[in-house]
């Protein structure tokens, strides 16, 4: 009797044993539902930048170039410095969860609109280095599919805001980044090899850059009076502030749009506006407004005989 109380003794231990032994295997070796890490694919931080494109909107058209898209968003208006004609975006994936059936992307995003103004393709519109929740969806062949995101708030927010959208490592590397210069420079690199990528695609040379390094000038700058500068915006919205050239595509015919001042500086003179086809020079608009003092006549064109 002894012995066989013994014997199932023995048999119960050696089940106990086998059970906690198959589930330590099975913990040690079953992959989680959920994983977090810092180590980023490639092909889920392409799916960053072209999830980027879509928190912008940028539909309006893709041009096929050496095998890669080149991206660029629709017309903008801009009655204060000039149009949005291509998008650059440049980031940082600093980390990702990845839940099974979605995805959680902890991203840094730049993005710059830029345009034509004065013969260079420069920036007219952009934000820079923003702490970026994305989230994704796993397709049937393995790829991602872009669902929302979000960005981190502004002001009094913005810290706070981003220790809620990231776990706390990702939190730290993100608020330090904000004021690196060494990252904000890298990002802007990648949207101007963006804009690059874009002239070469439709043919195009021009200096690329940002606005913020150009003296471009403004009526003000010849004496004109800030009521004549309000009032002639309101006369000519579509031309902007500022003088010189810009380009704008309308129903896919691109146009010249130019303001020109002929006068001195104390705020006396001429004022142009005029707007022609890029492609074939010809004239389609002009208003000339003939300033003195706080005074606007509009000069009306002389009919050919």
């Amino acid at each position: 009797m002894l012995n066989n109380k013994k014997t199932a003794m023995g048999f119960i231990c050696l089940g106990v044993v086998a059970i906690v032994a198959a589930i330590i295997v099975s913990a040690v070796f079953r992959r989680p539902s959920s994983f977090y890490s810092t180590d980023i694919p490639n092909e889920l931080d392409e799916a960053v930048g072209l999830s980027i494109y879509a928190m912008n909107g940028v539909s309006a058209s893709d041009i096929s170039m050496d095998g890669q898209t080149v991206h660029y968003a629709a017309v903008r208006d801009s009655e204060a410095f000039f149009e949005t004609e291509c998008l650059g975006e440049g980031h940082l994936t600093l980390g990702y969860t990845d839940k099974g059936d979605t995805v959680e992307v902890y991203a840094l995003c730049s993005t710059i609109g830029y345009g034509f103004r004065d013969g260079m393709f420069v920036d007219n519109s952009g934000s820079f280095c923003i702490p970026t929740l994305i989230q994704l969806s796993k397709s049937a062949d393995g790829g991602y599919v872009f669902k929302e995101a979000q960005e981190a708030e502004d002001g009094s927010e913005n810290v706070p805001s981003i220790k809620k959208m990231f776990p706390a490592e990702i939190a730290k590397k993100a608020l330090s980044a904000q004021s690196d210069d060494d990252i904000r420079d890298n990002l802007q690199g990648q949207c101007d090899s963006c804009a690059a990528a874009y002239l070469k695609a439709i043919g195009r040379e021009a200096k690329v850059g940002s606005y913020y390094e150009e003296d471009f000038k403004l009526l003000s700058d010849y004496g004109v009076s800030d009521d004549v500068c309000n009032e002639l915006l309101k006369r000519r919205p579509e031309y902007g502030l500022y003088l010189g050239e810009f380009e704008k595509i309308e129903s896919g015919v691109r146009y010249v749009y130019s303001v020109k001042w002929k006068g001195d500086d104390s705020g006396s003179g001429t004022v142009t506006y005029s707007k022609k086809n890029y492609d074939t020079g010809k004239s389609v608009k002009k208003y000339t407004y003939k300033v003195e003092g706080d005074s606007i006549t509009e000069v009306k064109a002389k009919k050919k005989k």
